[in-house]
């Protein structure tokens, strides 16, 4: 395993992270799955992280920190850093993992 993959892995740990702790379960399932296949030396992980990025739905679109109560939208505390934190990881992840790619290429 080389080092983008190893550093990959642990952006993935922390993108996880990122995700649960504003209650998501989708996004984040996406990052551990990828990760694992990574950590099995699988390089389907790569075309896998790849495919959350783009796309009406996709990863690129989410948005953290939003609550709504009785059909309103409101923040949570700290939703503005925690979507800099969000985006900073999403977007190292997608640069690791298509420099990876191409390196297979």
């Amino acid at each position: 395993m080389g080092p983008k993959t190893e550093e990959l892995i642990f952006i993935l740990d922390q993108l996880a992270a990122v995700l649960e702790s504003d209650g998501d379960t989708h996004w984040s399932a996406w990052m551990h799955k990828a990760r694992a296949r990574l950590l099995g030396s699988d390089f389907s992980g790569i075309e896998y992280l790849l495919s959350a990025y783009g796309g009406m739905g996709s990863l690129n679109d989410l948005i953290l920190g939003q609550n709504y109560v009785d059909g309103t939208l409101s923040w949570k505390p700290g939703h503005v850093e925690l979507n800099e934190k969000f985006i900073e990881l999403r977007d190292k992840a997608e640069q690791l993992a298509n420099a990876i790619k191409c390196s297979q290429a």
